[in-house]
Order: C-alpha cells, then sequence, then structure tokens
C-alpha cells in the first residue's frame, strides 16, 4: 500500500468518525432540548424570551414534527400543570400557552384532554372574576329579572327502604317437671329489621340562577331560593343542600368533570345575591 493510498484510508475513517461523533452529538442535543423544554413548561418558567429561546434551538437543530411527537403534548400538559397550580388562569398564562401550541405545531388531538382542561379552568378563572357563564333552560319560566347560570345533568337522592327482614326469634327449651307437664324458657319473639338506602329517585338536571337552585327531574322537582340555602356540602359527584325550614336534598351529578364548576357557581350566587 502506498502513503498516499494510506493517507486516503486515514481520510475515509476520520470521516465516518466525524459523522458518528456528529451524529451523537446532534442526538445528545435534542435531547438535551426536550428535557429542558419539559422542564421550563413543568415550574412554569416560560417566559417570552425562552419560548423564544425554544423557537430558535429548535430551528437550528432542524427538528421535524416526528422529532416532536409525544414531547410537545407532554411540555403542553406540564406548562398548563404550572399555570393551574393556584387554581386561577390569568389572560398572560392562557396567552403564552396559546404562543407554545403554535411554535411547536402542537395537533388539537394530541392535546385535546388537556385543551379540555383548559376550558374548565379559563371558565372557573371567570367565576371567580366575577363573570358566570349564562345558559339557556328551555321549558323553565323564569322570573323577573332571573338569569340562569349552569344546568348540570344530574339525579336527586333520597333514602329510601330497600328491605324488610324478619330477625331474632326464639322457641326457647322446655323440660319435664312431671309426667305430662313440661316447662318452656328462653323464648321470645324476633322483630322487623328495616334496611335503608340512599338512592336515586329522579333523574334530571340541577339549574343554578342568581335566584335559585332548581331541581327538575323526571319523577320529581323542587327550588330553593338561593336566599334560604342554610347550608350547602361539596362532594366530587354532588351536592348536599339544606334549606332554612331544615329539609334535606342531595343531588348526584351524572359527571363528576364539573363538579367545582357547579360549586363556584353557588357559591358566586350564595356570595352576590344570597341577602
Amino acid at each position: 500500500m502506498s502513503l498516499a493510498e494510506g493517507e486516503n484510508d486515514m481520510d475515509f475513517l476520520r470521516g465516518i468518525f466525524e459523522k458518528i461523533s456528529a451524529k451523537r452529538q446532534y442526538a445528545k442535543d435534542k435531547k438535551q432540548f426536550f428535557e429542558d423544554l419539559i422542564t421550563a413548561a413543568e415550574i412554569g418558567r416560560l417566559t417570552d424570551d425562552e419560548i423564544q429561546q425554544i423557537q430558535k434551538r429548535y430551528q437550528e437543530l432542524g427538528l421535524t414534527q416526528d422529532d416532536l411527537k409525544g414531547v410537545r403534548a407532554q411540555a403542553y400538559e406540564a406548562a398548563l400543570g404550572a399555570a393551574k397550580s393556584d387554581g386561577v388562569l390569568t389572560a398572560e398564562e392562557a396567552a403564552k400557552l396559546a404562543k407554545l401550541e403554535r411554535i411547536l405545531m402542537i395537533p388539537e388531538s394530541e392535546i385535546a384532554k388537556a385543551k379540555k382542561e383548559l376550558t374548565r379552568l379559563q371558565l372557573l378563572t371567570d367565576i371567580q372574576n366575577g363573570n358566570p357563564p349564562t345558559v339557556a333552560v328551555p321549558n323553565v319560566i323564569l322570573q323577573k329579572g332571573e338569569v340562569a347560570y349552569w344546568s348540570e345533568p344530574a339525579s336527586l337522592l333520597e333514602e329510601r327502604v330497600v328491605r324488610r327482614r324478619y330477625e331474632g326469634g326464639s322457641q326457647g327449651f322446655s323440660f319435664r317437671i312431671a309426667k305430662g307437664v313440661y316447662y318452656r324458657v328462653g323464648g321470645h319473639r324476633g322483630h322487623i329489621v328495616t334496611d335503608t338506602a340512599v338512592v336515586a329517585v329522579s333523574a334530571g338536571e340541577l339549574i343554578i340562577t342568581n335566584k335559585r337552585v332548581i331541581f327538575r327531574g323526571n319523577t320529581k322537582a323542587f327550588n330553593i331560593r338561593i336566599d334560604n340555602l342554610l347550608e350547602l356540602n361539596f362532594y366530587n359527584n354532588g351536592v348536599r343542600l339544606t334549606d332554612n325550614n331544615g329539609k334535606l336534598r342531595i343531588v348526584k351529578f351524572d359527571d363528576e368533570a364539573n363538579s367545582d364548576v357547579v360549586a363556584a357557581i353557588l357559591t358566586y350566587a350564595i356570595n352576590h345575591f344570597g341577602g
């Protein structure tokens, strides 16, 4: 082998090693970019400058949509989690989320669940800021000046007897005290035991207005004036209401997703119109 041939071989090998090294460095840089992106999103540190740096680095690395698949949705969800940590979504936070979605070109299908949560968070923020939603409630006659804020599919629950059973009772035992004469002891009668349970008695919707809480069901209904509510207990799947006469109503929501929205609207109505 001549010296020239040997140098050519070395150049060839050097070129291969450089390509391998470049690929490794690219993979390392790409991984670091993803890690930095997720970390910044998780701690809510996505300032305008950082978002611009993300866009710049994204372009420098020549990343494609396939490179970002999965990671971009994770980054968006992390940023949303940081934004909602205090239970309020500011206009600035909403704008940054929209900008992040646009820069990373995140398809709606990848963050559908997160966007639904974003809408819920925006709604809660509006309510806390004194801007509750309004809804149309067909076939409900509203009073003068009454505004319907929310309608939630729900069921009315009541305590009902679900079973009656006979319990106890014994014939006791007898012993002979003389020929043909027996004495019985220990006998006692049983008693009826009634088992009760809280069960659904009517399916319908819970409507909240600025004046009343209305339940409109297929078999039962009620309405309570906001200023007649004595006690409220909120649960993750329903609400228990007690009026000023001590009458209790238990309402279970068909879906737990809006339980905090219902609680926020009821709280708003009581604070502003409860008298």
